[in-house]
C-alpha cells in the first residue's frame, strides 16, 4: 500500500484503550448511584451553568438531559474531587409549575462534573421543559420535544443540520438565524470542535480567552476546548431550544485520522491515547447516553438510530472510528489498485452489519442517513483524471458500494443521506456506478456548509468549482459561504431550504434564504422547490 502506516490489530487497540476506559466507567456507574454523602457535598459558590444546558436524542418518552458545572470555566479541576448532588426536573409548561418527572444526577469529578440525565415515562410528541439546580442556583430553563409513538404516522417533522463550527473562525450567526424557527431536531454531523492551537485575534476580533489557547492532546486540553465552545451564547440558546442529535468527525480529536492511525503517520500508544481523551471530553460536553460510554468500554459508539413514527427513521453514523486507513494513503491521490481491490471498510464490519440489518427492519417513509464525509464521488479531473481526495468516500469507493448495494438490495424507502466535513454545499444523485451515465439514481445527498470554519473567505470555490461540470451527478455546488440547512420531512415529500448568513466575522450578520429543494417519495434525486 502507498501508505507507511503500520497496522495495529484490533485486539492491540481495544486493550489499550479498554485500559484508559476501564476507570472512567467505573466512576460513571457510582455517579448514576447517588446516595447520602451526595448530600453532604460542599457548596458550589459562582454561578455553576455557565456551559448552559442541553437535550438530546429524543425517544417517544424521553429524552437525555445534560449539563456540567463549571463555575469557573478555565479551571476544569475547580470543583475538586466531590462529588455534587444536582436536582433536575421536566415539567409540561414554561414556568416550571406542571411537573412530570425530577430526580437528582450525581455530577462527578471523573467525568469533569458532567450530568447525562435519561429521562423515561414522558408521553409522546410532546413540548417539555426542563431545568437544573445546585443548591439555590438555577440554570436556565430548557425545552424539547419527545419523538411521536412508534407506528405514529406523523404529520410533518421539521429539523435543521449543521457541520464545522471552528470558533476563531468566527460568530455563531447561523445559531442564531435557526432560533426563529419551530424544530424537533438539530442534527450536528460533525467538527464540533477543532484541535488547532488559537493562535493571536480570532475573526470574532478578540484574542481568545486565557487559558483556552493550547492545541488539545490531553483529557484537560480536549475540555478546555468544549468548554470554550461551550460559553457561546447563540450555541447556547439552541441547544436550550432543541433537542440535538450529535455524531464527531475528525477535529473532535485531530485532523483527517483513519480509526486508530493518525494522519500521515502510523498508529501509536500515543496517538490512542490522545483519542481516548477526545471521545471523553466528547461525552462529558454532549447530551448523548451512557451506554455510549459503557458498551464497549474500550470505545466510545455514536452509531444509533432514532425513530419519529413511521414517518422517518434516523440512522447516524461513525465514519472516523472504525475504519480502514486509507487504501490509497493520506490526502488527495491517483485511485490505487488497493481501493478497486483491497480490502477495506470506512464504517467497520460491525456497524456495516448494524446498518444493514436497521435497513431490512425499517418502516419508515423516510430514511435518513447522518454521516460526516462526502458520499458522492467528486473526481478532481481538472487535476487529472482518476484522482480523488481520499479522505472521503472517494478514498473507499468499494466500502461506498457495498452501502449503496444495501440501499437499493433491502429496498429502503426514500433514502437520503446527510453530509457535513466539506465547508461547502452540495446537492447529490448517488449511484451504485457513478462511472455509469445510465445507472439509476438510488439516493439523494445534502452537505451543508460549515457554520463558521472558513471565515467570510472562500476557502473552496475557486479550487472545486471547475471540477463540478466533470462530475455530473453533483447537481449543486458552493464553496465559498457559511450557512446550515432547514428540511421538513411530510409523508409525501422532503422539504431542504438552504439558508446561508451575510457574515461570521460581524456580530451583526444575519441570515437569509438562498434556495430549496424537493425530494418526492418515491423519486430519487432532488428538484427545485
Amino acid at each position: 500500500m502507498p501508505s507507511s502506516k503500520s497496522q495495529w490489530s484490533l485486539t492491540e487497540r481495544r486493550r489499550f484503550l479498554r485500559s484508559v476506559w476501564s476507570g472512567v466507567g467505573a466512576s460513571v456507574s457510582l455517579a448514576l448511584l447517588p446516595g447520602r454523602e451526595l448530600l453532604a457535598a460542599p457548596k458550589v459558590g459562582a454561578n455553576p451553568f455557565t456551559l448552559g444546558i442541553a437535550s438530546g436524542d429524543p425517544t417517544d418518552d424521553g429524552i437525555v438531559l445534560w449539563t456540567r458545572l463549571a463555575p469557573v470555566p478555565s479551571e476544569p479541576e475547580s470543583l475538586g474531587q466531590s462529588v455534587i448532588p444536582v436536582r433536575w426536573r421536566v415539567a409540561k409548561d414554561a414556568g416550571m409549575h406542571q411537573v412530570m418527572a425530577s430526580g437528582i444526577a450525581a455530577a462527578h469529578p471523573a467525568l469533569a462534573h458532567s450530568v447525562h440525565v435519561e429521562v423515561r415515562g414522558l408521553r409522546p410528541a410532546q413540548d417539555y421543559f426542563y431545568q437544573f439546580s445546585v443548591r439555590g442556583e438555577e440554570s436556565a430553563i430548557g425545552h424539547f420535544r419527545t419523538a411521536p409513538r412508534e407506528h405514529e404516522m406523523l404529520r410533518e417533522l421539521r429539523f435543521a443540520f449543521v457541520t464545522c463550527q471552528d470558533w476563531p473562525s468566527g460568530y455563531y450567526t447561523a445559531y442564531r438565524d435557526m432560533l426563529r424557527s419551530d424544530l424537533d431536531l438539530v442534527l450536528h454531523l460533525g467538527d464540533y470542535t477543532y484541535e488547532y492551537r488559537i493562535d493571536g485575534t480570532s475573526r470574532r476580533g478578540s484574542s481568545v480567552p486565557a487559558g483556552f489557547e493550547a492545541e488539545t492532546i490531553d483529557l484537560r486540553t480536549y475540555r478546555l476546548r468544549h468548554t470554550l465552545y461551550k460559553l457561546d451564547a447563540d450555541l447556547q440558546a439552541a441547544h436550550a431550544k432543541f433537542p440535538f442529535a450529535v455524531i464527531w468527525d475528525d477535529h473532535e480529536v485531530a485532523n483527517d485520522y483513519s480509526g486508530s492511525a493518525p494522519e500521515f503517520a502510523a498508529p501509536s500508544p500515543e496517538f490512542l491515547a490522545r483519542r481516548a481523551a477526545a471521545y471523553q471530553a466528547y461525552y462529558e460536553h454532549m447530551p448523548i447516553r451512557f451506554a455510549a460510554a459503557s458498551k464497549p468500554r474500550a470505545e466510545l459508539r455514536i452509531y444509533r438510530g432514532l425513530r419519529y413514527g413511521r414517518l422517518a427513521e434516523f440512522f447516524m453514523l461513525d465514519d472516523r472510528q472504525y475504519r480502514s486507513d486509507n487504501p490509497c494513503g493520506d490526502g488527495e491521490a491517483l485511485r490505487c489498485d488497493a481501493a478497486n481491490n483491497g480490502d477495506y471498510t470506512m464504517l467497520g464490519r460491525e456497524q456495516e452489519r448494524w446498518l444493514a440489518r436497521r435497513f431490512e427492519r425499517s418502516h419508515a417513509r423516510w430514511n435518513v442517513i447522518g454521516q460526516q464525509l462526502l458520499m458522492a464521488e467528486l473526481e478532481h479531473a481538472t487535476t487529472q483524471p482518476n484522482w480523488y481526495w481520499n479522505d472521503a468516500w472517494d478514498g473507499y469507493p468499494l466500502a461506498r458500494k457495498r452501502l449503496l448495494q444495501e440501499v437499493v438490495g433491502s429496498k429502503l424507502a426514500n433514502p437520503v443521506v446527510l453530509t457535513g466535513d466539506w465547508h461547502s454545499t452540495f446537492v447529490n444523485d448517488l449511484k451504485v456506478d457513478f462511472k455509469d451515465p445510465n445507472a439509476a439514481t438510488v439516493a439523494t445527498e445534502f452537505v451543508t456548509p460549515a457554520i463558521t470554519t472558513g471565515g467570510d473567505g472562500t476557502p473552496y470555490g475557486p479550487y472545486y468549482s471547475p471540477m463540478i461540470p466533470f462530475n455530473p451527478h453533483i447537481k449543486y455546488y458552493e464553496g465559498d459561504r457559511r450557512g446550515y440547512f432547514n428540511a421538513t420531512v411530510t409523508e409525501k415529500y422532503m422539504r431542504f431550504d438552504l439558508r446561508f448568513v451575510t457574515s461570521v466575522e460581524s456580530p451583526g450578520g444575519t441570515g437569509y434564504a438562498e434556495r430549496s429543494w424537493v425530494v418526492e417519495g418515491g423519486r430519487a434525486g432532488a428538484q427545485p422547490a
